[in-house]
């Protein structure tokens, strides 16, 4: 038989987990941060990808406002401008257009968390894979056990930046 305290390893105490005991909620905000602060990111990105499709695709309109410059030269050098500028904008929207597919993807990992109530989850690959999927994958989670998550790396290179600044500009009172 499972151990009916395996579901609760990876709680926080504050929500019932290790030596909360399984109490509620008390005090813990979850993921709000995170969920608030990856749907802040989706808007802006998603309109500067219908910008960038709108260049890629108005190419014609863009280079008709060329056509009565009064230098053929200029007429010329425009409409190479505009036809390479409108490819890179149709690149930058097709990999803007999978990063908010990956921000998407995060933020559900983030709510799905919050609602399991899971202990210290960010969405790498390895951990969006291990979250219930479905009712047995939910069954499975309360009744045998839920999978461990994977630490959030210590030494990211951001960290490893901050900590180079830091020692560079740290007291210079």
């Amino acid at each position: 038989m499972a151990d009916p305290d395996a579901r609760n390893v990876n709680r926080a105490p504050s929500e019932g987990g290790e030596h909360g005991k399984y109490g509620g909620n008390e005090g813990a905000d979850g993921y709000k941060i995170e969920i608030a602060s990856v749907k802040g990111l989706i808007a802006p990105l998603e309109e500067s990808v219908v910008g960038a499709r709108a260049v890629k695709n108005g190419q014609e309109k863009l280079t008709a406002y060329l056509q009565h410059c009064g230098a053929p030269e200029l007429l010329e050098s425009g409409k190479a401008f505009l036809e390479e500028w409108g490819f890179g904008m149709g690149e930058l929207a097709d990999h803007a257009d999978a990063v908010v597919e990956r921000l998407y993807e995060a933020i559900a990992g983030y709510m799905l968390a919050d609602l399991m109530r899971i202990k210290d989850f960010w969405p790498s690959d390895e951990n969006m894979a291990k979250l219930p999927s479905g009712a047995a994958g939910k069954w499975s989670w309360e009744h045998v056990g839920a999978p461990e998550m994977e630490k959030r790396p210590e030494d990211t290179a951001l960290s490893k930046f901050a900590r180079k600044l830091q020692s560079e500009y740290g007291d210079e009172s």
